[in-house]
């Protein structure tokens, strides 16, 4: 079962996007101030903020520091995914190289030295996006996914690297939507995350290095490879 606060921030998230799908927040509106929402909501500012980035990561909201947060133009997901990949096939490959650099020493760090509580955290994302992906919810599938890597990079015990991959985790909200919409893909990312928080689990440095980094390349192939074939 999931901890508390991440049951928190989850219904949090349901509950805005269902405010920015209806209209309620239209779309170029600030979210009210953090502790008019926190009130609003029921809900501690570190809930609130977790589920922001989450919004943040799946491209409802867009937070500006020292403005606010704001709600972005939901932009439609529906067109052909191999267009999309053509469209921005450099984009793509930047965005995979750089994460390929950076996350896979993440991860191996991470498992050189956890706590159990950021284990029983891993291990609950991968549930819930499980959950998420029985149910056919692609946006908590998208959401899952970005805080697993969120939750390595801000927990592997270097804060200058884990600030530039948490930068580069917000700009890829177009990547990770169509990514995770190819065929098969959802299935393969969470058989790999699975593998990933295992390799941690057990302290499994070299496993975890290897099996991000090998998460990350097939996940570029498979993009590259349906967009010349498609």
């Amino acid at each position: 079962m999931a901890h508390e606060s991440e049951q928190v921030w989850s219904a949090t998230v349901d509950h805005l996007r269902t405010m920015i799908d209806t209209g309620e927040l239209a779309p170029g509106s600030r979210l009210p101030a953090e502790r008019a929402l926190c009130e609003q909501l029921g809900i501690s500012r570190g809930s609130l903020r977790q589920a922001l980035r989450v919004l943040d990561s799946i491209g409802y909201v867009q937070i500006r520091a020292g403005s606010g947060t704001y709600v972005r133009e939901q932009k439609s997901s529906d067109g052909p995914l191999s267009s999309w990949f053509s469209e921005h096939e450099q984009l793509v490959e930047k965005l995979f190289d750089l994460r390929a650099t950076v996350e896979p020493t993440l991860a191996e760090r991470l498992a050189q030295n956890h706590s159990p509580r950021i284990v029983q955290r891993l291990a609950d994302n991968v549930a819930e996006m499980e959950a998420a992906a029985a149910a056919g919810d692609m946006l908590r599938v998208i959401a899952t996914d970005a805080e697993f890597h969120r939750v390595i990079a801000g927990n592997a015990g270097n804060d200058d690297v884990a600030d530039l991959l948490r930068s580069v985790l917000a700009l890829v909200g177009e990547e990770r939507r169509a990514a995770l919409r190819l065929p098969g893909q959802i299935r393969k990312a969470v058989a790999e995350h699975r593998a990933i928080l295992e390799a941690v689990r057990r302290s499994d440095a070299a496993a975890a290095r290897e099996i991000t980094l090998k998460h990350l390349l097939d996940a570029k192939t498979y993009a590259h490879d349906y967009a010349a074939t498609s």
